[in-house]
């Protein structure tokens, strides 16, 4: 999804977040028909292959501890780019792979590469050990400075989405920092591990839980770090630690300026068969009656991020359409 970020200082990479208020009010099509969206149009040379992820990091507001897994990037390769190590950031609440038009200017400039500012019609690379070939890649308007080519800086090029998926089984092992790609799941998962069905409607991942009480469906969006659940004021009231204190900050969606919530909760979630501590709940103040009506839609289960799998991998099947988690 489009930017959410916090108004706080950030290092010198600009960091994308999945905004709350896009996302759920894309998850009314998804439960139903699914938003329209292009065909996967990606290729990977071989049916297996791996990427490392890398961390960024953002501060928040105390007493609030700096949020250590903000963005999870990906570096990619270009031939005849010099050798420069670009990134992008891996956003399953994207349906589709988009480059940023600044930075993808700049590139085609310095190498000469025809440029148009509606797609690219053929974009080769390399992901990790895996050699990439995406067809009609969405160019997204993006102001803001070309390509750093001087030093060594981190240039954030793109976003790679929930298309890279499509057809593949993904595990996300957050401990050993690995995302890991294979047309079969044979050789990603261990003995054991407990898969239950998910929809991936419009490419959105919708997984099914049992939260406070009740059965319910949330969206998992890895682009989507800066929280461990969103939810709505009322489950953020009922489940907050008994006496303690709720954290409110500015955050930015798109031109906005709105307000999260953030408090330290005992609750949990089952998925998958494993019982997992959240502690943390958020919510953003005024998202408006869409986005409401949206997650009421959704059994009031919200939206997850990577933060509740620190530690753990989860395994994403969208060839058989089934979800585990392993500890």
């Amino acid at each position: 999804m489009q930017s959410l970020h916090t108004i706080y200082p950030v290092s010198q990479l600009r960091l994308l977040f999945s905004p709350l208020l896009i996302s759920i009010a894309l998850l009314l099509p998804a439960c139903s028909s699914g938003p329209t969206i292009p065909p996967a149009q990606i290729q990977l040379a071989a049916d297996e292959g791996e990427v490392a992820i890398l961390w960024s990091a953002i501060p928040r507001p105390p007493p609030l501890p700096p949020l250590e897994h903000a963005a999870m990037l990906v570096p990619v390769h270009f031939a005849g780019a010099g050798g420069k190590v670009f990134y992008m950031q891996f956003d399953l609440g994207h349906p589709s792979t988009i480059v940023y038009s600044n930075k993808w200017k700049s590139i085609a400039e310095k190498y000469r590469i025809p440029y148009s500012a509606d797609k690219i019609a053929s974009l080769n690379f390399t992901l990790g050990n895996m050699q990439v070939n995406a067809r009609n890649v969405g160019i997204m308007p993006r102001e803001g400075a070309g390509v750093n080519w001087g030093d060594d800086s981190i240039e954030l090029l793109g976003t790679i989405g929930a298309d890279l998926i499509d057809g593949r089984v993904v595990a996300l092992d957050f401990k050993k920092n690995l995302i890991q790609l294979a047309r079969k799941r044979d050789a990603l998962v261990g003995a054991g591990t407990q898969f239950v069905p998910f929809s991936f409607s419009g490419r959105r991942i919708l997984m099914p839980v049992h939260f406070d009480g009740a059965d319910k469906t949330v969206m998992y969006d890895s682009g989507s770090s800066a929280f461990a659940w969103l939810s709505n004021e009322k489950t953020f009231q009922r489940l907050a630690r008994k006496d303690a204190v709720p954290i409110s900050y500015p955050i930015r969606s798109w031109d906005k300026i709105l307000t999260a919530h953030t408090v330290a909760s005992d609750a949990t979630v089952k998925m998958a068969g494993l019982t997992l501590p959240i502690r943390e709940i958020s919510y953003i103040q005024d998202m408006g009656l869409l986005q409401e009506a949206a997650i009421s839609s959704l059994g009031v289960g919200g939206m997850v991020g990577n933060k509740l799998f620190l530690g753990k991998k989860l395994i994403i099947d969208t060839r058989k359409l089934e979800i585990g988690i392993e500890n």
